[in-house]
């Protein structure tokens, strides 16, 4: 995804602060689904670590086509939009795959994603990628679960975009397609790993019934301690707020690891501190360490339950 362990992600990352984004439309308004539907939702186990596993695979092909075979096995009917690629060394495919996933017809829409593809690493080898994004696939495939039978007032679509790694190619082509106006907002999962906090953003208000306002309800509703960022690391909701969706994109991290990030981004460290306090996820994501063994269905559990929560209040908006 985009939390690259480059430097220019440092430089994308703002400030930490509890914050919102842009509204719906006009005159709309969120009417949160009954708790019932909430309630039902299950606590993932490490069954939900060996379906990550699962997508463990040599190419970034024979992952899609892994992801298509678990849609497959779990009976969700799906659709698959191919796209061209860009020639990228890391990645030289001529085609790229999003796959979707559809319940209800109601407009505008609601989009959520989380990226299927892995990066290649200096040694020629695909990452396992299970923090980046193994884990956010799991969670929505587990929230493709919870939907079956839900009424929805709106079309939600979950959609997992291939090419992230390479430039946010999958959601550029997929928003390349859309009239934003058709969509009511857009929730991004990505390093939902590990950890017992949340982090979302990209934020600067959180005016009600806004994404990050539903998410941030959802989290008071939880217990769940989660902290906005006016700025998060490059995924594949940029192509959404580039286009004028409002959105939301969230991670699971330790709490360690958000004082760290504040320090690592905001401290006025020394240069040689600067590498020791640096956040473990820019440790793990796009390396050989990014495994399935990181992974505790605990903070999967945590993503899931919060992307639930949110996606089912956007969809009960009139």
């Amino acid at each position: 995804m985009g939390w690259r362990a480059r430097g220019a992600w440092g430089l994308l990352v703002l400030a930490a602060a509890l914050c919102g984004c842009a509204g719906p439309a006009e005159g709309e308004q969120s009417r949160p689904q009954p708790a019932s539907a909430r309630s039902a939702l299950p606590a993932l186990t490490e069954a939900a670590v060996e379906e990550a596993r699962r997508l463990v695979q040599p190419t970034n092909d024979r992952r899609v086509d892994t992801l298509l075979e678990m849609l497959e096995q779990r009976g969700l009917s799906y659709s698959v939009e191919t796209f061209p690629g860009i020639g990228a060394e890391e990645d030289p495919r001529a085609e790229g795959r999003n796959v979707v996933v559809s319940f209800g017809d109601g407009t505008p829409e609601v989009i959520v994603g989380a990226h299927i593809d892995s990066v290649r690493l200096p040694s020629g080898e695909l990452s396992d990628g299970m923090v980046d994004d193994g884990a956010g696939v799991v969670v929505l495939l587990h929230l493709a679960d919870a939907l079956r039978d839900v009424p929805l007032r709106r079309r939600v679509r979950i959609v997992f975009f291939d090419m992230e790694e390479i430039g946010l190619v999958g959601s550029r082509a997929f928003v390349e397609s859309l009239d934003p106006a058709e969509v009511a907002a857009m929730v991004n999962v990505d390093v939902v790993g590990y950890g017992d906090t949340l982090l979302y953003g990209p934020q600067a208000t959180s005016p009600d019934g806004s994404p990050a306002h539903l998410l941030q309800l959802a989290c008071a509703r939880r217990g769940m301690p989660c902290v906005g960022m006016r700025g998060m690391p490059p995924g594949d909701d940029r192509s959404f707020l580039q286009a004028g969706v409002p959105t939301v994109s969230l991670g699971v991290v330790s709490a360690e690891e958000v004082h760290r990030l504040w320090l690592f981004l905001h401290g006025d460290l020394p240069d040689d501190l600067r590498g020791p306090l640096a956040p473990e996820a820019l440790r793990i994501i796009h390396t050989e360490r990014d495994t399935a063994e990181l992974l505790e269905p605990e903070a999967m559990t945590r993503a899931f339950h919060t992307v639930a929560d949110v996606v089912l209040d956007l969809a009960a908006a009139r």
